[in-house]
């Protein structure tokens, strides 16, 4: 049989392992994570995008600086109680009067005060400054964080594409994870059974209930559900986050429909992306749109596919009956004993054709038969419509596009099907969206989320993603430093 292009299957015992030990010099301490966001240049050139100070009124006591770095602060200290108290230190206090004369200039860091904020302080800020202005710096962290990760090698141009095998520094991985609600009341005001006295609660506006870990095993949470994207390569602290949202509807289309959204923004900047990896949240439709865009989706099938039949291939007088099978093209194979079986077509190589408005995506097939083995292109990745090219038969006749025939192309052949070799190596690559989910969920005080409202929320959804940032570019900054040492030594 021909060599298949993705690889046989191996078992999980056979897969080698990608798990490292976390080394005592990959740590780092909150003193170095408050260096690293201290350091961060985007913090100071989002503070530029901030209104000034308002001639009427209360005049501002802390520059928009100070209220940007308690936001980057707080997910690494755990509360804006902590923040405060930890700035209020007068070492730590003089460390961040230092971080602003380096960046803003001695005449900025001269205005600071002698004492930092107080949380009251940061806490009016959030509602008066940063919430209003958080789609501007939503967008400007998106671009910054483009660029960082063409800086640190991710995304890299000019290097080959093997569409069959990608690296993982060409992927992008996005998932969504609820985080608890601030408070377990569901209603602001409740009877005593007791007394019969009227006790009222604080409830968090934004959250509701979603189901996590998929279909088989749901669990409920309460909460609000947010999206990150971020691209890595090997290493620790080698991770961007690229892209978040805040997912509203409780379905699992709503958040595949979110992540569809952002990797097309991502996308636009990151021209040499070459794939997504998400879990099985995304369907057919949400691969058919990203396999437009010229984009790998690499997730499992779904459960409740079953094969369909696809087409009768009549090159010589046997004939070859093709069904869609577990993402591929599979033959159906009779027997001795009278049955039949669906055998994977060997698949020779994954073509991607780029167009002006869209891309097509192809298994080149090498079908095995007695007289020869027969070559055979079939489309994959993305269903055909009426406003796409009309396809032709031999006779010169226009062909129904899939929607018209009621084949859903995308739900049933994957563009790397999920029984191979490729899938195998390719698809971990997702486990990093969860060790981005762990580390949202470590910079909550008791797991849970430290703000009531969405608005609020994302402000502190921002500062955790400035904050992993800034450390990815100063440990970035660190080995191309030591490289570049030992370079010259």
């Amino acid at each position: 049989m021909p060599e298949d292009v993705f690889g046989a299957a191996l078992p999980e015992s056979e897969l080698p392992s990608r798990k490292f030990q976390l080394t005592d010099k990959d740590q780092r301490s909150v003193s170095e994570r408050v260096r690293d966001c201290l350091d961060y240049p985007l913090l100071y050139e989002m503070a530029e995008l901030l209104p000034a100070p308002s001639a009427a009124g209360c005049p501002r006591e802390y520059p928009a600086i100070v209220y940007l770095i308690m936001a980057a602060l707080t997910p690494v200290t755990k509360s804006k109680r902590s923040t405060a108290g930890l700035l209020a230190s007068p070492q730590e206090w003089r460390r961040v009067r230092a971080g602003v004369r380096r960046h803003l200039g001695r005449r900025v860091a001269a205005q600071l005060p002698l004492d930092a904020p107080s949380r009251g302080q940061y806490h009016y800020a959030v509602g008066k400054l940063l919430v209003p202005s958080i789609d501007l710096l939503e967008e400007e962290f998106r671009r910054y964080a483009t660029q960082q990760a063409l800086v640190q090698g991710l995304f890299p141009a000019g290097v080959h594409k093997v569409w069959s095998r990608p690296e993982r520094r060409q992927l992008l991985v996005g998932d969504a994870t609820v985080p608890k609600a601030p408070s377990k009341s569901r209603l602001r005001e409740t009877v005593d059974p007791v007394t019969g006295e009227l006790r009222n609660h604080r409830v968090d506006p934004a959250a509701r209930d979603y189901y996590e870990n998929g279909e088989k095993a749901k669990r409920l949470v309460r909460g609000t559900k947010w999206f990150f994207a971020s691209g890595r390569d090997d290493g620790y602290w080698t991770r961007v986050i690229l892209s978040f949202a805040h997912v509203a509807g409780g379905a699992y289309g709503d958040e595949a429909a979110v992540a569809v959204r952002q990797f097309t923004l991502l996308k636009s900047e990151l021209v040499d992306c070459m794939g997504v990896v998400y879990d099985g949240a995304f369907r057919g439709v949400h691969r058919d749109a990203l396999a437009r865009q010229g984009l790998l989706a690499v997730n499992k099938q779904h459960g409740s596919v079953v094969p369909v039949f696809y087409e009768r291939v009549t090159a010589c007088r046997r004939g070859h009956s093709l069904w869609c099978d577990q993402g591929r093209i599979a033959e159906s194979v009779r027997l001795d004993d009278g049955t039949r079986i669906l055998e994977p077509v060997p698949v020779t190589k994954l073509e991607h054709r780029a167009g002006v408005s869209k891309s097509r995506w192809y298994h080149v097939l090498l079908i095995p038969c007695r007289h020869g083995s027969h070559e055979f292109r079939v489309p994959v990745g993305i269903t055909t419509t009426p406003a796409d090219r009309a396809l032709r038969g031999i006779d010169g006749r226009p062909l129904k596009s899939d929607s018209q025939r009621g084949f859903h192309r995308a739900e049933l052949l994957q563009q790397i099907p999920e029984p191979t070799l490729s899938h195998q190596l390719v698809y971990p690559y997702r486990s990093d969206s969860e060790s981005v989910h762990s580390q949202f969920d470590l910079s909550l005080w008791n797991r849970r989320m430290i703000a009531y409202g969405v608005e609020r929320q994302k402000v502190f959804v921002l500062g955790f993603a400035l904050s992993q940032n800034a450390t990815s570019h100063q440990v970035f900054r660190a080995r191309q430093n030591a490289q570049q040492v030992s370079a010259t030594a």
